[in-house]
């Protein structure tokens, strides 16, 4: 037995007991080193991420698709934003992200709005705090200055749920 600075005494194997155990056929081994994944195939790997990514977003994972959301993002606030918006929703349909939903407020269409409200409505809950926020204070905005009663009585309603 061995007595340690702490005070703790603990039996403590000899050195014959430790070869011993070492010469035993089921003693375990050294692990292999684990090898790097070369550049190669940590590239290939992210390809194959890339084009299953594209596979699964189907249309939104093309080049086309963020051709055109470019475009609307660099359109909006101007004349020709209504026109991009058509556009986007007949080749597209309405997008699911946060982000691009946000750019749609602006669009003339009553119905369009209505149902991007619709879709934010359910995605809120997952949103971070800053982005509730924003997104309160748009429908607050289309409350007062909407010039649709349909899309006016949304942003009322939502705004007693949220």
């Amino acid at each position: 037995m061995t007595r340690y600075e702490d005070g703790d005494e603990r039996e403590r194997p000899s050195w014959r007991e430790i070869d011993r155990r070492k010469d035993r056929p089921y003693a375990p081994k050294e692990a292999p080193k684990e090898r790097k994944p070369s550049h190669r195939s940590e590239w290939m790997r992210k390809q194959y991420r890339k084009e299953a990514d594209k596979l699964f977003l189907g249309k939104k994972g093309t080049k086309k698709y963020q051709k055109a959301l470019e475009e609307l993002e660099s359109l909006q606030g101007t004349d020709q934003f209504d026109r991009a918006v058509k556009a986007f929703l007949d080749e597209f349909g309405l997008p699911d992200d946060w982000s691009t939903l946000s750019l749609l407020f602006d669009y003339s269409d009553a119905d369009q709005v209505i149902q991007v409200l619709k879709t934010m409505r359910d995605l809120y809950e997952k949103r971070t705090p800053v982005e509730q926020q924003g997104f309160r204070a748009k429908l607050q905005i289309l409350e007062m200055t909407a010039s649709q009663s349909d899309l006016r009585d949304l942003a009322e309603e939502m705004l007693k749920t949220l």
